[in-house]
């Protein structure tokens, strides 16, 4: 270790891969170094939970002359990057100069994924992030609906801005109508319009949303509000291009983008008879779901320097920054109001900070140390279908054949639960 740290590495050192486990929320680790001192089959599971679960290679450290476990020897070869002896440190020098530049060289990748929308900047170095803004930039020369789908405060309506903003509409209109926040008794005028005199205080015509959007885009936020009477005449409106404003037998033609949003289970909505199946069908011709800010943790320190610039009329004198410890409790913290909730904690630590740099006693947030919520049932099963997936393409080398194989599913498949987990496939990796 005394070598490597006299080449400029940091070197962390633990005891057994349940203290190295820990260090992955706190620390910017590069590359893995594992000793194999004794060589215990049992210990396989721990050894390979670490490794699945982190976002850097591992190398093993062993006499290549010795001769070793066949268990043992099988997980050399599928789980480690390479196995090397730990007396070379020279070689073991380059290896890892190897593994940092590619590192180096994905973060530059993942540090170019931004772009203005509306005045404000769409910035993540998450590959999921990555995939979001790749398919917004796809699906906006395609003129056909497209369903956004996500947790509040995840950038919806950012999302369907940037869609807006990169199509050929772009210099129509962008209206937006959010679902959930009107009277249902009055959706429908607020989206159709009415004639004069067609109920009481209907003192003059008015347009509705949808005319007002025509030659645009009319993003309909938290579209599962929508009233299950009102969505057989919404669905009328998608499938004819024709809207009558209420009290007007006469029909208007519009040339209109439809992007909708929602925060909850829309298929689960349909199976209940809540939401209407034929409609929901013509809404989501095209998908996009926005991450949780809990599944993209490396954009919360870039996020926050954007934050930082954005509100810096918020800033008093001398604030500068914000100290390390305070960061580490803004990454453990779960962000149950995702993005939305980042950026009024720092508006809102910006305003209290009295020091030149933001403290763990300026953020209002809970104890990170109290008991988090019980995960939900989907929860659990997503993340055990996750590793698992990423266990199988450990041990295949990231060969999907032999992967779908182990798993009894089809390459197809795999390749699809790969993209819903943001597995990264072998052939995307800097």
């Amino acid at each position: 270790m005394d070598a490597l740290s006299a080449h400029g590495y940091h070197v962390t050192r633990c005891q057994d891969p349940v203290t190295a486990d820990q260090l992955k929320p706190t620390t910017i680790i590069r590359a893995g170094l594992l000793y194999v001192e004794n060589e215990d089959p049992d210990a396989l599971s721990a050894v390979e939970r670490l490794i699945a679960a982190s976002d850097f290679e591992w190398v093993a450290l062993i006499d290549p002359q010795r001769s070793t476990h066949p268990s043992v020897r099988y997980a050399l070869g599928q789980l480690f990057h390479s196995v090397h002896s730990p007396d070379d440190i020279p070689g073991l020098h380059c290896l890892l100069l190897h593994i940092v530049r590619r590192h180096a060289t994905a973060a530059i990748a993942m540090n170019r994924s931004s772009f203005q929308v509306a005045g404000k900047k769409i910035v993540s170095r998450a590959p999921c992030m990555r995939r979001v803004i790749e398919q917004i930039q796809v699906v906006a020369g395609v003129n056909a609906p497209v369903f956004i789908t996500g947790e509040s405060g995840t950038g919806k309506e950012l999302a369907a801005r940037a869609i807006h903003e990169l199509s050929p509409r772009a210099d129509a209109p962008f209206i937006t109508v959010n679902c959930g926040a009107i009277p249902p008794n009055l959706i429908q005028s607020e989206l159709f319009g009415y004639e004069k005199g067609a109920f009481t205080d209907a003192n003059n015509r008015r347009m509705g949303k949808i005319e007002a959007a025509s030659g645009g885009t009319l993003f309909l936020d938290e579209v599962s509000e929508l009233p299950y009477d009102l969505q057989a005449n919404f669905l009328r409106f998608i499938e004819s291009g024709s809207i009558s404003r209420l009290g007007s037998h006469r029909e208007t033609h519009t040339d209109v983008r439809i992007i909708a949003a929602s925060n909850r289970d829309v298929p689960l909505l349909v199976e209940e008879g809540r939401f209407r199946q034929d409609l929901f069908y013509r809404l989501n011709v095209l998908e996009i779901r926005m991450p949780p800010l809990r599944e993209r943790k490396q954009d919360i320190e870039p996020l926050v320097e954007l934050f930082f610039e954005r509100f810096k009329h918020y800033r008093p004198p001398g604030l500068v920054g914000i100290s390390p410890q305070a960061m580490r409790l803004l990454h453990e913290h779960d962000w149950p109001g995702n993005i939305r909730e980042l950026m009024n904690t720092v508006c809102r630590a910006m305003l209290m900070s009295d020091t030149p740099f933001i403290e763990v006693a300026d953020l209002p947030i809970d104890n990170p140390n109290r008991p988090r919520r019980p995960a939900t049932l989907e929860e659990i099963r997503q993340q055990a279908e996750r590793t698992t997936i990423v266990n199988a393409l450990k041990r295949s080398r990231h060969n999907v054949a032999r992967a779908s194989r182990e798993l009894g599913v089809s390459r197809v498949t795999l390749y699809r639960l790969m993209d819903k987990y943001d597995i990264q496939r072998l052939d995307d990796r800097p």
